[in-house]
C-alpha cells in the first residue's frame, strides 16, 4: 500500500513539473514573438523612412531590383490572374513599389500600397538655346517632330471636350534626352537611358489627369524624324483662350507644330525662395538673368518691331491692310446734333479762324529766327519748333476756310457730309486696286524670298503718301464748336500689334535653312527679349511645382514633377490665359516605367 502511495505522487509530481515545463515554453515563445514582430515593424518602419528621407538609401534599393541609377531598364509589371489576400509578413518596401517578392506566389496581389514619398533635392530648368547651336546633334527640344523608332505609333486620345469625334493624334510638346539628368534627379528615380517625350491636345479645355488629351513616352532609340499624321489638326483652333495666330492671316495657315527650339538642361537646388512681395515661389526674383548669365536680357513687353524683310512678311502687312480698308468705310462722324447748333450764325463764324492773324505771327518769328536766332540755342530750337507747328496749322486753316467758302452755312454742311462720303468711298476703291497690284508685284513663287534692299521702302512710301483727309466738326464740354482735319494714308490702316512682324522673325530664328535671311541688326535686337521669362517661370523638369493657384511646399512628395512648361513668348505658347501646363507621376509608377499612369493638368489664372 506505501508502495503504491509512492507511486502515485511520483507521476502527480512529474506530470506537474512537464505542465509548468509547457507553460514556460509557451510564455517564452509569445515574448520571443512579440520580440520579433516589434523588430520587424521597426525594421519596415524605418525603411519607409529612409525613402521619405534619404535620396541614397532609395537608390540603393532599386539598384538591388536591377536598375542602376545610370541606366534602368524597364520593368515588366505582373498582372495576376486572380487575387489572393496575403496573411503572411509584411512585404518589404522593395516588394511594396514592384509588387514582386520571391515569399509571395505567382498569382499573388498586393493590397493598394500606400503611397510612398520621397525627398527631391535639385530640379532641372529647361534653357532656351539662344543663340541656337545649329551645329550639335539632337539632344532636347520643344516643338518641331518627334524622332522616334517607327515602331512607336503616334499618340492618338479622345477629346474631354468631344469624345463623340473618336481619336484624333496629339500634338507633340518636348523630347528630352534622359541621358542629361543629374543623377539625383528625382532622388535618382527615373530613367537615365533613352528618351522622354510629351504629347497634349492644345485645342481642349485642358488636361486634368483623367487620362485623356496627353501623353507620355519613354523611347529607348532616338528614332528618326517623323512625318505629321494626315489628321493632325492645326496647334490652335481658336475655340479655346491660347496664342494669337492673326500674323498669319491670307498669308498662310495655322501650324501644325510648335517652332522647334532646342534646349540645354541647367540643375538648380530644389527651395523656396521669397520673392520682392514676401511671397513664397520656386524661382527666384529675375532669374532669366541667372539663367543667361553674361547676355543680355530684355525687359519689354514685346520685341521691337521690325520692317519686313521677307516676301512673306511684306504680304502679311498689305493684306492686313486690304482687309482692314475693305471692312471699314471712312465716314464723316458729325450728327445731326452738331448742325443744329451750327444754325447759330455766331456759331458757325466761330468755325473759322483768324488767318490774317496766323500769318502775321508766323513772319514775325521767321524775323525773330533770323535775326536772332544762335544755332543749337535751346530758344532758337523752341521757336523753330513754334513756326512748324503754325505753318501745319496755317494750310489746315486754309483748307478749312476754302470749305466753309464752299458751303457757307450749317444747312450747306449736310452737302458737304455727303460729299466727303463719295470722295472717301471713291478714295477707298482706287487705294484697293492699288493695293492688289502691289500685292502681285510683291508675290512669287517662294513667300519666304528676301526682299531687295530697296523693295520695302518703296512700298512704304507709297503706302504713306496715299492720304485722304476731311473735317470733322464737334461741340465740346463748354459747348463751343470747332473743327479739325483728319487725315489718313493707307500706312495708317497697319495695326503693327495685330500683324506682329516678331512672330515671322522667331520662325525663321529656328528655322536652319532660313536663319540667315534675318538682318543681324534685327536678330541682335530679338536674341535679348527671347531670353525673357514669361512671368518669371521658366519650363522646368523635378522638383516643386511652379504653380499659379496655390503656395508651393518644398519637403517628401507622392507626386514628382516630369515636365513643367509655362506660357511663352518666343514659342508663341500661351497655356489658358497665361498658364502652365504640367505632368506628375507617382514615384512607383517613374521606377517601374508606368508612364501611362503619369497625369497631366492645365492651371491658369
Amino acid at each position: 500500500m506505501s508502495d503504491f502511495n509512492f507511486d502515485e505522487a511520483g507521476l502527480i509530481f512529474i506530470s506537474g513539473l512537464v505542465l509548468l515545463s509547457i507553460i514556460f515554453i509557451t510564455i517564452l515563445w509569445m515574448i520571443v514573438s512579440t520580440i520579433y514582430n516589434s523588430f520587424q515593424k521597426d525594421n519596415y518602419k524605418r525603411r519607409v523612412e529612409a525613402v521619405a528621407i534619404g535620396p541614397d538609401r532609395i537608390r540603393g534599393v532599386l539598384e538591388t531590383a536591377g536598375q542602376r541609377g545610370g541606366g534602368r531598364a524597364r520593368r515588366a509589371v505582373h498582372q495576376p490572374s486572380e487575387r489572393i489576400r496575403w496573411t503572411g509578413p509584411e512585404p518589404t518596401i522593395h516588394e511594396r513599389v514592384h509588387g514582386q517578392s520571391d515569399k509571395i506566389a505567382v498569382d499573388f496581389a498586393p493590397e493598394p500600397a500606400a503611397p510612398i514619398e520621397v525627398q527631391e533635392t535639385v530640379s532641372v530648368v529647361l534653357r532656351r538655346q539662344v543663340p541656337i547651336r545649329a551645329d550639335e546633334s539632337p539632344r532636347s527640344w520643344f516643338g518641331g517632330s518627334p524622332m522616334m523608332p517607327e515602331n512607336v505609333p503616334w499618340p492618338r486620345s479622345l477629346s474631354r471636350d468631344h469624345p463623340q469625334r473618336g481619336e484624333f493624334p496629339l500634338h507633340f510638346l518636348a523630347q528630352l534626352r534622359c541621358s542629361d539628368f543629374p543623377e539625383d534627379l528625382w532622388s535618382g528615380l527615373g530613367p537615365r537611358e533613352g528618351w522622354l517625350l510629351f504629347f497634349v491636345d492644345p485645342n481642349s479645355s485642358g488636361p486634368e489627369g483623367d487620362g485623356q488629351g496627353y501623353r507620355v513616352l519613354h523611347t529607348q532609340a532616338l528614332g528618326v524624324e517623323r512625318a505629321l499624321p494626315q489628321d493632325l489638326g492645326t496647334v490652335h483652333d481658336g475655340t479655346f483662350s491660347g496664342p494669337n495666330y492673326g500674323y498669319l492671316e491670307e498669308t498662310d495657315e495655322i501650324p501644325k507644330t510648335w517652332r522647334r527650339w532646342p534646349v540645354d538642361f541647367v540643375t538648380v537646388p530644389n527651395r523656396l525662395f521669397e520673392d520682392e512681395n514676401g511671397v513664397e515661389r520656386v524661382t527666384p526674383d529675375h532669374f532669366a538673368g541667372t539663367l543667361y548669365a553674361g547676355q543680355e536680357v530684355s525687359d519689354a513687353e514685346r520685341p521691337p518691331v521690325p520692317d519686313p524683310f521677307t516676301e512673306r512678311m511684306a504680304l502679311a502687312v498689305l493684306t492686313s491692310i486690304r482687309t482692314r480698308l475693305g471692312k471699314h468705310p471712312l465716314k464723316p462722324e458729325w450728327n445731326d446734333e452738331v448742325i443744329e447748333g451750327l444754325m447759330n450764325p455766331d456759331a458757325f463764324a466761330s468755325l473759322k479762324k483768324d488767318i490774317p492773324a496766323l500769318k502775321q505771327t508766323l513772319e514775325e518769328l521767321r524775323n525773330s529766327l533770323q535775326d536772332d536766332g544762335d544755332p543749337g540755342d535751346e530758344e532758337t530750337e523752341a521757336k523753330g519748333e513754334r513756326i512748324q507747328k503754325l505753318e501745319v496749322e496755317l494750310r489746315c486753316q486754309s483748307r478749312l476756310a476754302a470749305v466753309l467758302d464752299r458751303y457757307p452755312s450749317a444747312d450747306s454742311l449736310k452737302d458737304y457730309r455727303d460729299a466727303v462720303v463719295r470722295a472717301n468711298h471713291a478714295w477707298r476703291m482706287e487705294a484697293l486696286r492699288d493695293l492688289e497690284n502691289i500685292i502681285d508685284q510683291v508675290s512669287s513663287s517662294d513667300r519666304n524670298r528676301v526682299l531687295t534692299k530697296d523693295e520695302w521702302p518703296e512700298i512704304q512710301k507709297y503706302l504713306k503718301q496715299t492720304r485722304t483727309s476731311y473735317f470733322r466738326f464737334h461741340r465740346n464740354g463748354n459747348g463751343d464748336f470747332f473743327a479739325f482735319e483728319r487725315e489718313i494714308s493707307l500706312w495708317d490702316f497697319y495695326n503693327k500689334n495685330y500683324v506682329q512682324l516678331w512672330e515671322f522673325v522667331a520662325d525663321y530664328y529656328v528655322d536652319p535653312e532660313r536663319r540667315d535671311s534675318i538682318p543681324t541688326t534685327v536678330s541682335n535686337a530679338f536674341e535679348p527679349y527671347w531670353r525673357k521669362l514669361y512671368d518669371n517661370r521658366p519650363h522646368r523638369v523635378g522638383g516643386e511645382i511652379d504653380a499659379l493657384q496655390s503656395n508651393p511646399s518644398a519637403g517628401p512628395t507622392d507626386s514628382l514633377l516630369l515636365l513643367h512648361l509655362a506660357s511663352d513668348n518666343a514659342m508663341n505658347w500661351v497655356w489658358g490665359d497665361a498658364g502652365i501646363v504640367y505632368f506628375r507621376i507617382s514615384p512607383q509608377d517613374l521606377a517601374t516605367g508606368r508612364y501611362e499612369n503619369a497625369g497631366a493638368m492645365l492651371e491658369c489664372f
